[in-house]
Parts: structure tokens; sequence; C-alpha cells
């Protein structure tokens, strides 16, 4: 079966239009979850900021699933006092 992955980058969506033949949903959450790694790997901001990226799986016009990863990072003493980081 042929799936699509749209991928959200925290700012706009980009629409697979080429696809990749997958065995079953399985694999395709598989190759989805690779993506966004890839993504996070290269879009994830290292100021902390925080960031959602998205692959939306389609069979056809037909939203299968997605997969989400949410980024945040809390303040905490390291973040905020020098000290901490002098240590």
């Amino acid at each position: 079966m042929r799936y699509f992955f749209d991928i959200f980058d925290g700012d706009h969506w980009s629409r697979d239009e080429l696809g990749v033949d997958c065995a079953h949903d399985m694999s395709a959450r598989h190759q989805a979850v690779l993506a966004l790694t890839e993504l996070a790997r290269e879009l994830l901001p290292p100021d902390g900021s925080s960031m959602e990226l998205v692959v939306r799986v389609r069979v056809a016009e037909a939203t299968a699933f997605t997969v989400r990863l949410s980024f945040d990072t809390a303040s905490g003493p390291a973040l905020s006092d020098p000290a901490v980081m002098e240590r």
C-alpha cells in the first residue's frame, strides 16, 4: 500500500506528493518515526524554545495516523543560575 508522509515543521505543512510503499501500517509508522527523528535532529531549536513536529501519514487523501513530537525546556537552576554551570 502507498503511504504519504506530510510534515509539519513547527511553522507550516509540507505535503508529500510521492509517497512510499509499505507492507502495512506498522511499517509506515516506523518510517514516520524515523522521519520525525531526522526532523528533530535538524530543526529542534538550540535555545530550548518550544516546538512541535508532526508527521501525518495518509493513504490517498485519508489520514491513517499521526506521529507527533513536542519539545520544551523547563527552567531550572542550571538555566537561571550561572554558578550551577561552573560546578
